[in-house]
């Protein structure tokens, strides 16, 4: 016996069930019924329906439906003269089957139709099973491909007695396009786009504070996008390969938020100090110090200066007192403003040094993000596993 037809129809992960269209041949040799051709006008062979003779049961047990394409009484059997019987019965089953889904999207899976016969033992019925013929017919849907079809016969121990299994084992490899271009290639480009706005530089803690925000909105769309991968995997103890490249990209960007945060309080800390940063902190960004020249801290000797000079004449005191006001506020304004410049340029001198922070980790996290695309796709490249020896339904 052996197949000659399956057609994929469905493979639910999340269930773990096969649905498939087969039509398998059973040959058998029956002396009842062998002629001599000379006695029946050279006739060698002829077509009966299935009622009229014996037809060996088989059963399928890993099946949860099955449905027959034919009823009893359209099923033909071919007899020739020696007593050769040929029947051809295509069915339609649903029937379980374990995946693995450690490397999916890029994963192979191994789902079999395994046939044996509820009451005859291997003494009874010898099976003899054959590999498909070269002109079989075999067909995937939309997500997966038929790569092959096995035949295999084994016994098993049941009830003392040994019986004979038939195994139809189908090697399905899916097609992962619509899991590159709907999730890979978004979550990609969110977390491309995330990472350069988390350290884009910016010239004060407005945008930064953005770009933490921005990367939580990014964190929560990819969280969207696990739980689509996880809603259409079955539920187990093992991750599958999509599972884990989003799990790494999140936790990247978390990281990036992470740090961008730790940025956003730092700066504002050296920033309040007031001080420019260190010759050291310049040498080990390879940057060179502006210099910012101030002279507001020298004016108090010009204030002592100015009001020595007090008029001798009582008539110009208040004219003194008036221009002495004037004097004084010129300078505490002249003072402000230079303390101004002065905050900003420390200010813009600490955006500085924190812009060659950016500049470097965001090609760094960039450089990571693409490092793990490129890991998670070499998969995509690897050859496709043969059939285990160990396999079983």
């Amino acid at each position: 016996m052996t197949i000659v037809l399956a057609i994929l129809t469905e493979l639910k992960e999340n269930q773990q069930v096969m649905s498939v269209v087969i039509s398998h041949v059973q040959k058998w040799s029956d002396p009842q019924l062998a002629w001599d051709p000379k006695k029946f006008n050279n006739m060698k062979q002829i077509v009966i329906p299935q009622s009229l003779i014996w037809v060996p049961k088989l059963f399928i047990y890993n099946s949860m439906d099955t449905k027959d394409m034919l009823t009893d009484s359209r099923y033909d059997l071919r007899v020739d003269h020696t007593g050769k019987v040929k029947i051809n019965i295509p069915q339609y089953v649903s029937c379980i089957c374990r995946l693995n889904i450690e490397q999916f999207p890029f994963d192979t899976q191994f789902c079999a139709v395994a046939l044996a016969s509820p009451l005859l033992n291997a003494e009874e019925m010898d099976v003899n099973a054959t590999q498909p013929p070269k002109d079989s017919y075999f067909s995937g849907n939309a997500e997966w491909g038929v790569i092959s079809v096995t035949v295999r016969s084994m016994k098993f121990l049941e009830d003392g007695e040994y019986r004979v299994e038939v195994h139809y084992i189908l090697q399905l490899n899916r097609r992962p396009i619509y899991y590159i271009t709907v999730i890979v290639a978004p979550t990609f480009l969110i977390s491309a786009l995330s990472i350069l706005g988390i350290f884009s530089p910016g010239q004060n803690d407005g945008p930064r504070g953005e770009k933490v925000s921005l990367g939580l909105g990014s964190l929560l769309a990819m969280t969207v996008l696990l739980d689509i991968v996880a809603g259409a995997m079955p539920k187990s103890n093992s991750i599958p390969l999509l599972g884990f490249y989003i799990i790494f990209v999140i936790f990247l960007c978390a990281l990036a938020v992470t740090i961008s945060m730790g940025f956003l309080a730092f700066s504002r800390k050296c920033i309040q100090t007031e001080k420019f940063p260190s010759v050291f902190a310049y040498r080990c960004l390879w940057m060179t110090p502006k210099k910012f020249k101030m002279n507001y801290w020298d004016t108090n000797g010009c204030v002592e200066q100015f009001q020595a000079l007090v008029p001798k004449f009582p008539d110009l005191i208040a004219i003194w007192n008036q221009i002495h006001e004037i004097a004084n506020a010129q300078l505490v304004y002249k003072k402000k403003v230079e303390k101004q410049k002065f905050k900003l340029a420390v200010e813009k001198e600490w955006n500085r040094l924190f812009m060659r922070f950016d500049y470097f980790f965001l090609f760094l996290f960039e450089a990571i993000n693409l490092l793990i695309l490129v890991v998670f796709l070499r998969k995509a490249w690897l050859p496709i596993p043969d059939l285990p020896e160990d396999f079983s339904v």
